[in-house]
Parts: C-alpha cells; structure tokens; sequence
C-alpha cells in the first residue's frame, strides 16, 4: 500500500509493486511544518515525558529531543537535531568509514530496527532490551538501553531508558 502526505501529496512510501491501495499520513515536513505553525511548543511537550525521548524519522535522523534525552547523551539539544540516533548515542559504528546505518554491525541494531519497523508497520515497541557499545572518549562503554517506540504522523517517538543490565 502506498501512503501519501495528506497535505503536500509526497510519497511517503512507495508501497509494494501491482498493490494500487493508497493510504494518507503527514510527511516529516508538513508534520514540522504543522506543528510550528499552529503554535504547538514541540519541545515543552517532550519536556514534560518522564525518560529520554526523541521525536525522529523513518530514516532514525532525530528531528527533536527532551531535556532527559540531552543528558542521557551528555550532548546540548541543539547538538542531535538532524543526527543519526547511532551518532547521537555515539555508538562505535556511528564512527566507522561507512557510519550510522551502514556498517555491518548496523543491520542487529535495535534501536534502528525498532524505529524502522514503527515506521513502516506502525508497530508500537515496548521496551525492547537493546545493548550498545558506545565511544566515551577514547575508551569503549557497553550501554544497556530499554527502546520504545510509537509513531505519531510521520514521525516515530523514540524512548530510551539507560539500565544497568537489560
């Protein structure tokens, strides 16, 4: 099925070949686009979540963060916007040749997986256990995270709790 921004007409996905149904939903422009528009503080509503939350697209490209998110990272907001999730959390693939998404590493990602099947399917993920190693420095840091996941128009809202073990 193919889905089409209900405002612009951008494919947002192409569908599958000989599948002639159509779908709407909001591209990650006109969903932007809405939101600054109509007044609607983005960034004081993700503010008032209780975990580490970024609002991102179906490529895992973070088009905003929470207060929690900034400090999980240890990164100013203004840093993750238009940021791979993998360079965001400074995962050891993010800082290969190839880089976020495209390593061979990249593939069991869990974070990239769950934001890529919200995406797509509109599976809503709960707390999925996610392990990572991330640059910290010059030294290497296995991370535990908790992923979750929920798409809102066109844009995936990614939680990330930072566990000891998962």
């Amino acid at each position: 099925m193919k889905t089409i921004c209900s405002f612009c007409d951008t494919i947002i996905s192409p569908g599958t070949p000989g599948d002639d149904r159509v779908s709407h939903g909001v591209c990650t422009s006109c969903y932007t686009k809405i939101l600054t528009e109509h007044g609607f503080n983005l960034r004081k509503f993700l503010n008032l979540l209780d975990a580490p939350v970024f609002l991102v697209d179906g490529d895992a490209n973070v088009l905003a963060a929470n207060r929690l998110a900034a400090e999980a990272v240890r990164k100013p907001i203004g840093t993750t916007r238009k940021q791979l999730c993998g360079n965001v959390l400074e995962c050891i693939n993010a800082f290969l040749p190839e880089g976020c998404g495209k390593t061979s590493g990249c593939p069991d990602c869990t974070v990239r997986n769950s934001v890529n099947e919200t995406y797509k399917y509109g599976t809503q993920i709960t707390r999925r256990p996610a392990v990572i190693t991330r640059q910290n420095g010059s030294a290497e840091e296995t991370a535990h995270l908790l992923v979750s996941t929920q798409k809102d128009g066109g844009v995936v809202l990614l939680r990330l709790e930072f566990c000891a073990q998962v």
